[in-house]
């Protein structure tokens, strides 16, 4: 029997599964960031072992034994930061071990569709939006910085809704449940007294967050100005899957557009339509989905089809081994 790892490595937290060639997941390991952005390369290194003899003890695996690893790494962003990453943290840690290296969002893509080919729209802290079509060509769009375009993400839309409240309070609009929300989030008196806790630095972004939700929270009871909010950031998500879809030569194709990260959790569904509907207006046969696996399992299909593609047998396997896995290591791999 041939086993197999694979690796989510972020910007918070990394994890690593173990599996066999049958579709079942044997061992998992948890660790801090592997980004290396986040702490540098020997921080990351550091982190990323971790996850992976957490993993392969659990299997009862030593590395020796690993056929072959898929890798989904935070802050490989440029074809410089693959030839660097390679010769400094896994060429020493892993050997000659054969492996797929991506960057974290193609984790996020095979773990959430069971198609080899399609594109994934993840939004959460940040955002990027990656794909692959039927040819193999692979692309992604954004996920550097807001410096270097980056329009939407769970922090943006937060930020918008905070920016809605103080224009409320000078009367460039109409009042806005999220002037109730925001004030009771931050336990103040009233728009005025937040504003000026605020501005005095005694109470700061991070105590309010996750203000995205609050967003959301104001949509779902109908507030119009946080419905605009939703409205302008699932247009530009939109636009930034049929970037990728034009790059790749998909726009007429039927393929899944997965749907990952803290934003497609939100209680009001106005940004998921407004996105879907700027998506259709270009790619008409696309599925917006919400992802099957969280995108360590992504990243351990991405290492097992280095030596034979999955099956249906192998995807049943691979379910009934997650649940028994999430109960042992009281975490979810499914995204559903």
């Amino acid at each position: 029997m041939k086993y197999y790892l694979g690796l989510d490595a972020g910007g918070t937290k990394t994890f690593a599964l173990a599996g066999d060639a049958s579709g079942n997941v044997l061992g998992f390991g948890r660790a801090g960031a592997g980004n290396y952005e986040c702490y540098g390369v020997a921080a990351a290194a550091v982190e990323i072992k971790r996850a992976i003899d957490g993993a392969l003890e659990t299997a009862g695996l030593t590395l020796d034994e690993i056929a072959g690893i898929g890798m989904g790494v935070a802050g490989a962003d440029l074809p410089e930061d693959y030839v660097m990453l390679e010769k400094e943290l896994f060429t020493p840690l892993l050997g000659a071990m054969p492996r797929v290296f991506r960057n974290d969002s193609m984790g996020g893509l095979r773990g959430g569709t069971k198609d080899p080919f399609g594109i994934v729209i993840a939004c959460g802290t940040g955002c990027v939006c990656a794909g692959v079509n039927r040819a193999g060509e692979e692309t992604r769009v954004g996920g550097i910085s807001e410096e270097f375009g980056d329009m939407v993400s769970g922090s943006s839309i937060g930020a918008e809704g905070l920016k809605a409240v103080w224009r409320s309070r000078d009367g460039i609009i109409g009042k806005t449940l999220l002037t109730q929300k925001f004030v009771a989030r931050a336990g103040c008196a009233d728009a005025e007294a937040l504003f000026r806790e605020m501005y005095y630095n005694r109470i700061t972004y991070d105590d309010l967050q996750p203000m995205a939700k609050l967003v959301f929270d104001a949509a779902y009871d109908g507030d119009a100005v946080a419905c605009d909010i939703l409205e302008w950031g699932g247009r530009y998500l939109g636009e930034m899957v049929t970037a990728v879809a034009r790059h790749l030569n998909m726009l007429g194709d039927a393929f899944d557009v997965v749907m990952t990260g803290s934003v497609f959790k939100g209680t009001s569904p106005v940004l998921m339509d407004a996105m879907t509907t700027r998506i259709h207006r270009e790619c008409p046969n696309a599925r917006p989905v919400r992802a099957l696996y969280e995108p360590v399992v992504g990243a351990l299909l991405l290492g097992m089809e280095l030596d034979a593609p999955m099956t249906e047998e192998k995807y049943a396997s691979l379910d009934g081994s997650l649940e028994k896995a999430s109960a042992r290591f009281g975490l979810s791999f499914k995204a559903q």
